[in-house]
């Protein structure tokens, strides 16, 4: 069964001019969202990027290393709301490899937090500084389609019930 909205409709409409899509996956230094807290784990990969087939890579005119924003039909605007009028783009670095199929984009998971101490915060009166090493890295899970009939929710998979984390069609745009 495809994915569709909570109304049963599929988003092929979604799809249209967003040639990749966004999945995700995971590197044995950060699993978890949580494992950016480990300091003995940020030097081996302080951050992720944009993982890009090398056809895909030409096809677009994009180089290794090059700033790219992540954007797809629901988040046009390839940014996260972080809520009281804050923005954050979703910015990362183009890495070409042969280890995603030409048509995928992915990003592993566990880099690009907001919070999680990344920002600095205010508690009692007292600021507590985050640590910029937290925010390094991109997560577009902000890209993935949202349900247009139940704003602000994830599509999701009507089989297993669960968040349609590998169907979201994207277009990544440099950012120069």
């Amino acid at each position: 069964m495809p994915v569709a909205d909570f109304l049963g409709v599929e988003p092929t409409a979604l799809g249209k001019g967003y040639d990749l899509t966004l999945i995700t996956h995971r590197v044995v230094s950060q699993t978890k969202s949580r494992t950016i807290g480990n300091n003995w784990l940020t030097p081996l990969m302080p951050d992720n990027g944009i993982l890009l087939n090398p056809a895909d890579a030409r096809r677009l005119g994009l180089q290794a290393g090059q700033k790219v924003k992540v954007v797809s039909a629901t988040n046009a605007a390839g940014q996260w709301d972080l809520g009281a009028g804050q923005r954050r783009p979703m910015v990362g670095t183009v890495v070409v490899t042969e280890t995603v199929r030409p048509g995928v984009v992915s990003f592993a998971l566990g880099f690009g937090h907001w919070a999680t101490g990344a920002g600095d915060v205010v508690i009692d009166g007292h600021l507590i500084r985050g640590e910029p090493r937290r925010a390094r890295g991109v997560h577009a899970n902000a890209a993935m389609w949202t349900d247009p009939t139940i704003k602000n929710t994830c599509m999701f998979d009507p089989v297993g019930g669960s968040v349609s984390f590998y169907d979201t069609r994207v277009s990544l745009e440099p950012v120069s």
